[in-house]
């Protein structure tokens, strides 16, 4: 009798539930360092603050930096000095050669001249767009709504060309991960994006499949993530169950 009843309750397009154990990561959790090399000057965050998408979190010293930028920003000055000189000059040659008044080898110098300056004048303008780059790229600013996980960089820490230390890891703030491990069977029908309750304590909360991933071993399996919207005071490591339709 009962299983005419699901199989009757299956057919008019009942889907029963399933519950698996889950326990809650963190979202996108990043390690960070800076991609320019220098000398840590400022480390603004703790470990657990909270911190806003764009806010610094840390920067090294930008003496050098900077002092490239000044460099480049002069050179460029004079480039566009030399360029305007060069654009004037071209322009009274074409005056007179339509007065019949120069050579033709005149004006092609006068263009050429034009030319070679106008070129190093767009490489001064890269080059000092590079070293505006670089200035930026002595600061670490949070990606996302991000809690900070840790901060092994400390004030006069050394960050070398050639390897760059995990300065700051970070994971999102607004968003955490259950996670659960499926047999084969049980992953066949999960799809990607599709909704999924997660209990936390007495509640359950709206998510979705972020990721079903095969992990091999001596008993292959699958690992589900849902994410959900995370409330302040759930931490990773907390136990969850997944509730999937």
């Amino acid at each position: 009798m009962k299983t005419r009843f699901a199989l009757l309750w299956l057919l008019s397009g009942g889907v029963w539930a399933a519950d698996y154990p889950a326990v809650l990561h963190w979202s996108q959790p990043v390690a960070m360092s800076t991609a320019a090399p220098g000398v840590v000057e400022r480390v603004l965050v703790q470990p657990g603050q909270q911190v806003r998408p764009g806010e610094l979190l840390l920067a090294l010293d930008p003496a050098r930096y900077q002092a490239q930028v000044m460099a480049a920003r002069a050179e460029l000055e004079r480039l566009q000095e030399e360029e305007a000189e060069a654009k004037r000059n071209l322009e009274r040659e074409q005056e007179l050669y339509a007065r019949t008044v120069t050579a033709t080898t005149v004006l092609d110098a006068a263009k050429l001249n034009h030319a070679q300056a106008r070129t190093a004048l767009q490489a001064g303008q890269a080059r000092l767009e590079q070293a505006r780059r670089q200035l930026a790229e002595t600061e670490l600013r949070a990606p996302f709504p991000a809690l900070v996980l840790d901060r092994p960089a400390e004030p006069g820490m050394v960050v070398a060309q050639c390897e760059s230390p995990i300065l700051l890891s970070l994971a999102r703030s607004d968003e955490i991960l259950a996670r659960a491990t499926l047999s084969p069977a049980q992953a066949s029908g999960v799809m990607l994006g599709a909704a999924a309750t997660v209990q936390v304590g007495d509640r359950g909360y709206a998510g979705k499949v972020r990721a079903l991933r095969f992990v091999a071993g001596d008993k292959p399996g699958y690992q589900l993530d849902v994410a959900i919207p995370r409330a302040a005071r759930w931490m990773a490591g907390q136990a969850a169950t997944i509730k999937l339709p």
